[in-house]
């Protein structure tokens, strides 16, 4: 774990933390402290805007749990399909990330994912996250991401919540006014604020509210998982 060197410096850095100027580079300095991320390298501009991202891989990047490396779109990787991008693991206990081409902004804004997953009859690791510096692994603890709660296929391993294979579930990470939480919620048939029934509803602390938007397929114990995501947009 880095450490920050001097009382003024860290004040400082929670300072400037509290403005949540959005902000982009080539890789974040982070401090972990339990949920908590603080940034101590950011150099460029970042503003929340609403957006509806386009399901079309063009338009995404995508990450291989099994070398860290960015890979092109594929068969064998991501695809567009006519439900949307499908990603597919990468082996048997390595997944895929995909993510935004460009770090976005989420202050004060409600996010959206439509998606669903198939662990082929086995265990399968599914995690929304919003991602600093896409090079870093994705292996647990977190430190270069927040990962907002997860789910699994069969069963349930840290806390994940169980899915069932191919059915379509709706997420909605909220902002919550005048803190640094996010309510998380996930539902089926519709989204939660639409007539949708819910099945998780959790609060995150997210303290750096820009950064790659993500969603991956993390350990699975099969090769054949795969993960479809419809839609995903930001909204007021």
């Amino acid at each position: 774990m880095k450490k920050l060197f001097g009382l003024s410096f860290t004040a400082l850095i929670i300072a400037l933390s509290t403005l949540q100027v959005g902000v982009t580079s080539c890789k974040k300095e982070v401090t972990k402290y339990d949920t908590v991320t603080i940034i101590n390298t950011d150099t460029l501009l970042v503003e929340s805007v609403d957006t509806v991202f386009a399901m079309d891989v063009a338009k995404w990047d995508a990450y291989s749990f099994l070398t860290d490396a960015l890979v092109a779109p594929g068969a064998t990787t991501y695809m567009n399909t006519g439900e949307g991008i499908k990603l597919v693991a990468q082996a048997t206990r390595y997944g895929l990330r995909l993510q935004t081409k460009k770090e976005i902004g989420i202050k004060d804004k409600t996010i959206y994912f439509k998606w669903k997953a198939n662990g082929q009859g086995d265990f399968a690791h599914f995690v929304i996250q919003l991602k600093y510096d896409p090079t870093e692994t994705d292996a647990l603890p977190p430190v270069q991401n927040i990962d907002f709660p997860a789910f699994s296929t069969k069963n349930a391993v840290n806390g994940s919540y169980v899915i069932a294979n191919d059915t379509w579930y709706y997420t909605r990470i909220r902002a919550i006014p005048g803190t640094d939480k996010y309510q998380f919620v996930t539902a089926t048939g519709n989204y939660d604020n639409n007539g949708g029934t819910m099945i998780v509803d959790k609060e995150v602390p997210v303290y750096t509210k820009h950064g790659y938007l993500s969603f991956r397929i993390g350990d699975t114990f099969s090769a054949s998982t795969y993960l479809v995501i419809a839609e995903a947009r930001i909204a007021s």
